[in-house]
């Protein structure tokens, strides 16, 4: 998986006029699990535990949502859960509902979030799944920047193996509490562990993220263990 960031210095990138798109801020828990397909008790327990709903309409349409994180968060995937500072947030759950995909409907989104924060928000952070290229193109064509992979360590635990921007990953890395490492060692969700048996490519097909020449399998290419959902 992974992490991007937006911080308050960073510009954001213009995007063509979209006619009708407007993005809404709301507390309708009806309204809010018509669109998302979440139960009403598990819209209220989010609105209750600080999560902010932003649902997009193209005119009276609704075509997409997402969530933010205002005081704590989690990682499911990884089974990580972390505080925010106040100055920070953390964006999660996002959707472009089926009739409205390709339309460029997330990057607005998102940039709506981002240029609707008052000033004492100073960063932003996002994951997405590997898998999820559109995620990941419309995540940069908002104007959010990837600081590194969150993988799975020799032990077990998680890291973050950091792209160009060190002071970033750096930043991303306390705000989960995981260190910084050096490279992917063990890259696929099904399992979360790598092994010294190596196997086959056909095997290696059932990970995910495709597995490199130069990575080890994980075990669930030799176990043949069932994907878990890889929904963020």
């Amino acid at each position: 998986m992974a992490l991007a960031t937006w911080w308050r210095s960073d510009s954001v990138p213009a995007l063509s006029l979209f006619p009708g798109f407007r993005v809404e801020l709301s507390c309708d828990t009806h309204l809010i699990a018509g669109i998302t397909r979440l139960a009403p008790s598990e819209v209220h327990q989010r609105l209750h535990d600080g999560h902010q709903p932003y649902l997009a309409f193209v005119d009276q349409t609704p075509v997409g949502y997402g969530w933010m994180a205002t005081r704590e968060a989690s990682i499911g995937e990884l089974d990580l859960r972390f505080a925010l500072p106040v100055t920070e947030r953390y964006l999660w759950d996002f959707a472009t509902l089926p009739a409205w995909q390709g339309y460029g409907i997330y990057p607005r989104l998102l940039q709506h979030i981002l240029r609707q924060q008052p000033s004492t928000v100073e960063r932003l952070w996002i994951i997405h799944a590997p898998e999820n290229s559109p995620s990941g193109a419309g995540i940069i064509k908002a104007g959010l920047l990837p600081v590194g992979r969150l993988s799975f360590r020799s032990d077990g635990g998680v890291g973050l193996a950091p792209f160009e921007h060190l002071e970033r990953a750096q930043a991303g890395a306390a705000l989960l509490g995981i260190p910084l490492i050096e490279s992917i060692l063990a890259p696929c969700w099904s399992c979360g562990g790598a092994t010294h048996t190596y196997s086959s490519s056909a095997d290696a097909d059932s990970c995910w993220p495709p597995l490199r020449p130069t990575t080890r399998p994980c075990s669930c290419a030799v176990e043949r263990k069932p994907a878990r959902n890889h929904s963020t």
